[in-house]
C-alpha cells in the first residue's frame, strides 16, 4: 500500500510537470520530487541484505581466498573494539567509535573505523555508527557495552541525489527569474522615532554578545537549539533591515518590532543552558544546513509582514537549501535520506 502511494504521488508530480510545461522552475522541481519517491521505491523493492557477521565467516574469507565466501556482494564483519569518548567536564557522550574488519569479494580482508557521521562505504554498502547500549556486569559491578551498527545497501540513492540537483535547480531559477513586481511604499528608514532605532540597535548587541559567548564556551556555532537559533535570528534582522534600506524599501518599524518584541522575547522562554553538541550534530552539515533555515524563515516572516514579496522567492530557496542538506546530512548520519523531519 506504501508503494502504491508514493508510486501515485510521483506520477501526480511528473504529469504537473507536462501541464506546467512553460514553468521551468516548476519543471525541475516536480521532476526532483518524483525521483526523490522513485529512489524510496527503488529501496524498498531492491533492497537486498547481505552482511554476515562472525569470527569463523571472516576466517573462512581467508582461507577461501576471497573467491567464493561472500557471494552476492555480501560483506562479512568481526568487531575488534568499541570506544566511547566522553566530554571531559560533563561526561556526557562526545563521540562512540567502532573498529572492525571487514570481509569481501572484491577489496579483501581490512581493518576500518565507523562513528558518527562517519560511515564506512564499501562495494555500495553504508555501514553506520547506529547507537550503543552500556549495561552493567553483575557480577563484577563493571560497565560492558553493546555497539549497534547499521547496514544500508540504497539501490535508490542516484534518483534521490538527481532528484535533490533538480530540486535545488527549479528552486534557484524561481528565485532569480524576473517578473513584475507591485511597487509599494519606498522610502529609507530615517525618520523613524530614535528611540526606536536605539532599542534596535541594544537588542542586536545583547544577541552578539550572547552568541559570541555559546561560541566561546561551546567550541561551535551555536545553532544547537531553540534559544539559540532564535538568538541568530536576530543577529541577523538588522543585516536585512541594512540592505531594505540600500534598496529604498521601509521596513525597519517591522524588523525592530519583530527583534524587539518577538524574537529575544520568546528566546528567553527556551532552555538557555549550555550544552555541548551531541554526536550526531558533529558535521560539516550543521551550520549551513541550519543557517539556511534561519535564514529562510527570517525572510518569510518579513515577507508575511509587508516588507516586500520578493523575500518570498528567496525565502523558498533557503528554505529549499536547507530541506536538501538535510536530506544529505541524514544520509551521512543515519543512512536515510529522509528519516524523520519531512518539511
Amino acid at each position: 500500500a506504501a508503494i502504491a502511494f508514493v508510486g501515485v504521488a510521483a506520477l501526480v508530480s511528473v504529469a504537473a510537470a507536462v501541464r506546467g510545461w512553460r514553468n521551468r522552475p516548476a519543471i525541475l522541481m516536480h521532476l526532483g520530487f518524483a525521483l526523490v519517491l522513485g529512489g524510496w521505491t527503488a529501496n524498498e523493492v531492491l533492497q537486498d541484505l547481505g552482511i554476515v557477521p562472525g569470527e569463523a565467516q571472516l576466517r573462512l574469507c581467508a582461507e577461501m581466498g576471497m573467491t567464493e565466501s561472500t557471494p552476492d556482494n555480501r560483506l562479512a564483519f568481526t568487531l575488534e573494539s568499541f570506544e566511547i569518548d566522553r566530554w571531559p567536564d560533563t561526561g556526557t557522550v562526545r563521540q562512540y567509535t567502532s573498529r572492525v574488519r571487514v570481509a569481501g569479494e572484491d577489496f579483501g580482508i581490512s581493518r576500518e573505523t565507523i562513528s558518527v557521521n562517519h560511515p564506512l562505504v564499501k562495494d555500495g554498502w553504508w555501514v553506520y555508527q547506529s547507537s550503543y547500549q552500556e549495561m552493567t556486569n553483575p557480577h563484577t559491578g563493571r560497565p560492558f557495552y553493546f555497539t549497534i551498527l547499521q547496514c544500508v545497501r540504497d539501490a535508490g540513492l542516484p534518483f534521490v541525489l538527481v532528484g535533490g540537483i533538480l530540486l535545488l535547480a527549479g528552486a534557484s531559477m524561481y528565485m532569480f527569474r524576473r517578473r513584475p513586481q507591485p511597487q509599494g511604499p519606498r522610502s529609507s528608514a530615517i525618520g523613524h522615532p530614535k528611540w526606536i532605532v536605539a532599542m534596535y540597535v541594544f537588542v542586536f548587541a545583547g544577541a552578539c554578545a550572547m552568541l559570541g559567548h555559546r561560541a566561546m564556551a561551546t567550541g561551535h556555532a551555536p545553532m544547537q537549539n531553540m534559544y539559540e537559533f532564535l538568538m541568530c535570528t536576530a543577529v541577523f534582522m538588522p543585516v536585512l533591515t541594512w540592505m531594505s534600506a540600500r534598496r529604498g524599501e521601509r521596513t525597519l518599524l517591522q524588523d525592530a518590532f519583530l527583534e524587539v518584541v518577538v524574537l529575544v522575547p520568546v528566546a528567553f522562554f527556551m532552555d538557555g543552558r549550555v550544552k555541548h553538541l551531541m554526536p550526531a550534530l558533529q558535521s560539516p552539515f550543521f551550520v549551513p544546513h541550519v543557517g539556511a533555515y534561519v535564514l529562510g524563515y527570517v525572510l518569510l516572516v518579513r515577507a508575511a509582514m509587508g516588507a516586500g514579496r520578493n523575500l518570498v522567492r528567496a525565502g523558498f530557496f533557503l528554505m529549499t537549501v536547507g530541506l536538501v542538506l538535510g536530506s544529505a546530512w541524514g544520509k551521512v548520519c543515519w543512512g536515510n535520506w529522509w528519516m524523520f523531519d519531512p518539511k
